[in-house]
């Protein structure tokens, strides 16, 4: 319906729940009264298809390599497998300084993985943003369900369900995801083939652009446009953001009563925060609530905070991680992860996979997962064995980490033999 080509963006068709989300509530009144008076700018390619976008690992930029690091690392440790490296190069954007992107497939091929990045230009201060965006996404009949922790987003299609995650922990998104796929009855679809996908994501591109365009919040530029903005790339300079008109005297007016309101209610929610009644000072684990050191605004704030569980609690922690029982079968290693996020992992506390997925003689996969006890110096170790697609469990243990960490397992004639980083055996366990 609508030409491929070069569009803008029309701030002044956004929806308030849009500001909101991008902004949150209190400053979103104000975005909202600015936004109406907004040109259309931010220009790119639409729709933006798989081909669009495609690109070598080796065009990817050093800075996108290093801010993408540990989330790269996270996705392998989920199982996931490279699909595509991507990199936006038909933006007329100069704000934007950089960006790069991976694509990823779980080992199901259900579950769809999405690593982006951008280096903008902050013009007011005159610094650079890294924007990382994480998403995970499952396709069904009708629609597809999305977990990501990217707020600066458009509206999805009235099939689509997107949720919103505050954080950039891989691992953290990944569970929500987990979770709320559980709570749908229908299969997401599979992915046998690259092409498939290649088909599934186009199809969703255009169908978000088209909805879009028809709200008016894409406007497609002349050819005039397009000249002048690629005229304004080359060289690339800082880019010069035309203020918005002045307002007039009954917008600033209903600006200052709004913004008086949500002042307002801001000071009673601190006054409630600061006498306890909006943050709790426990956290459940399994059932039973823990006692924490204090009282956080966020979980973000908690898991950040190296002491922030009380010490008298340490005891039953450990207790009741140690006394979960493992299944000795798992069906797939979805349900296997889903045994450690959910049913192990102690909340804001570490979970990591230790060398990798090591195949043995006969063709199968020992899987070693590393569970953090809390404030234990200890971590509960978790072996799996993969055949035929089974998942079978092969070993339990606690382990003391004071010391030195195992960083491997090897299985040698019916023996499994624990490695430390040193490469010195520190258990042995017959199977």
């Amino acid at each position: 319906m609508y030409t491929p080509g070069y569009y803008k963006v029309n701030y002044r068709a956004l929806r308030f729940r849009e500001l909101v989300r991008m902004h949150g509530l209190q400053r979103a009144f104000k975005a909202y009264a600015v936004s109406r008076f907004m040109p259309p700018a931010n220009a790119s390619w639409m729709p933006s298809l798989w081909a669009d976008t495609e690109c070598k690992p080796e065009e990817l930029s050093e800075d996108f390599q290093q801010a993408t690091k540990p989330h790269r690392r996270d996705f392998e440790r989920l199982g996931f497998t490279e699909c595509s490296c991507l990199k936006a190069t038909k933006r007329l954007n100069s704000m934007m300084r950089d960006s790069g992107g991976i694509t990823y497939l779980d080992p199901t091929r259900r579950h769809f993985g999405q690593l982006l990045y951008h280096r903008l230009y902050i013009q007011p201060s005159g610094t650079e943003l890294n924007q990382i965006i994480i998403a995970f996404t499952a396709a069904f009949e009708r629609g597809s369900l999305s977990c990501t922790n990217n707020k600066r987003s458009f509206d999805p299609t009235d099939e689509s369900e997107v949720i919103r995650v505050d954080s950039h922990d891989v691992g953290a998104i990944h569970q929500e995801f987990l979770r709320r796929l559980q709570q749908r009855k229908e299969t997401p679809r599979e992915f046998p083939d690259l092409e498939s996908l290649h088909r599934w994501f186009d199809a969703r591109q255009v169908k978000a652009f088209e909805e879009r365009a028809r709200r008016r919040l894409f406007i497609p530029m002349s050819a005039e446009e397009v000249a002048a903005a690629k005229a304004g790339l080359n060289p690339p300079t800082s880019p010069t953001l035309t203020p918005p008109p002045r307002f007039k005297f009954r917008w600033g007016k209903w600006l200052v009563i709004v913004l008086a309101i949500c002042g307002l209610q801001f000071l009673k929610h601190q006054k409630l925060d600061r006498a306890g009644l909006h943050r709790p000072d426990t956290i459940e684990y399994r059932g039973q609530e823990f006692k924490m050191s204090k009282a956080y605004a966020s979980f973000e704030d908690y898991k950040d905070d190296p002491n922030n569980l009380d010490t008298n609690e340490f005891d039953r922690i450990e207790q009741a991680m140690v006394s979960v029982q493992v299944p000795a079968t798992f069906k797939s290693r979805e349900e296997f992860l889903h045994f450690l996020f959910f049913d192990l992992k102690f909340p804001g506390y570490g979970l990591s996979s230790l060398g990798g997925r090591t195949q043995t003689d006969d063709g199968s996969k020992l899987d070693l997962e590393s569970v953090e006890i809390p404030q234990r110096a200890k971590d509960r170790i978790i072996l799996i064995r993969e055949s035929g697609g089974q998942l079978k469990l092969l070993d339990d243990f606690v382990y003391g980490t004071s010391t030195n960490t195992i960083e491997k397992v090897r299985l040698e004639k019916q023996k499994l033999l624990y490695y430390d980083n040193q490469n010195r055996v520190v258990r042995e366990k017959r199977i």
